[in-house]
């Protein structure tokens, strides 16, 4: 089914021309050392800058880049990308490589000892001292949308946003058809799916290295998903979720 492909992971890039180069000189040796038969997927989602063209002229056998007609947000990049991988096992990072790249062996052998449909990176589990200080208001906000979004959602889980999350292809199959959202809901949303249908989620610490230059606005994007977590619920409660699955069966 998965044509001996054992691993795919997938990178959302936009407008990522200062970094993506640095990012595949990472990835792709890490690759090679730990894997013989994977892909690196990026997914350009409507960069208006060279960074298609710098993926482009990489030239690497195992790196392959897809890209959106226009800007579609993070969660519709993601969803495109992960529905073309063709691994076992289907990972996804940030083009800014905020996590060890380690965490996918150490996910991977969850995948095998627990037979997890989801392994997802959890910041909270995550002992050490992690390397990114989280200032006063960013760590009060966090807390604050975490315990709005298990309340609606009823996800038990503590960090649904962490941007280092890997499914089976047979979950990826299920529940990314389904997803609705454009923007950093697709988390909550995705996990909302894993939930309903009754996926094994194992997590996993993960230390957060660096934030980058986080494309993230503290109150803008919490009051969006915010709404977004509203959106799922109505979504379920609409029979929306049931409709699109019936639909991806018969596609």
């Amino acid at each position: 089914m998965c044509s001996g492909m054992e691993l795919s992971l997938v990178i959302p890039a936009y407008n990522e021309e200062k970094r993506i180069m640095h990012t595949l000189e990472m990835v792709m040796p890490f690759m090679d050392k730990h894997f013989s038969h994977y892909e690196v997927l990026v997914i350009d989602d409507g960069s208006r800058d060279k960074t298609v063209s710098i993926v482009q002229n990489f030239g690497h056998p195992h790196l392959h880049i897809a890209s959106l007609q226009r800007n579609m947000g993070k969660g519709m990049a993601l969803k495109q990308g992960m529905l073309l991988a063709k691994g076992k096992y289907i990972f996804f990072m940030d083009a800014d490589l905020p996590y060890p790249l380690e965490s996918i062996n150490e996910a991977l052998a969850v995948f095998y000892t627990k037979k997890a449909d989801l392994v997802i990176g959890a910041r909270d589990l995550y002992e050490a001292k992690s390397e990114v200080p989280y200032p006063a208001l960013r760590k009060i906000t966090s807390a604050s949308f975490s315990l709005f979004i298990n309340t609606v959602l009823h996800l038990n889980i503590p960090d649904t946003q962490c941007g280092f999350k890997g499914f089976t292809r047979s979950a990826v199959q299920v529940i990314f058809p389904q997803l609705t959202i454009q923007g950093f809901g697709f988390d909550f949303e995705m996990l909302f799916l894993a939930r309903k249908y009754e996926y094994h989620i194992e997590r996993i610490p993960v230390n957060l290295r660096h934030s980058g230059d986080s494309k993230v606005h503290i109150v803008k994007d919490s009051i969006k998903m915010v709404q977004d977590a509203l959106h799922v619920r109505m979504n379920d409660w609409n029979g929306v979720y049931s409709k699109l699955k019936e639909v991806s069966h018969e596609g």
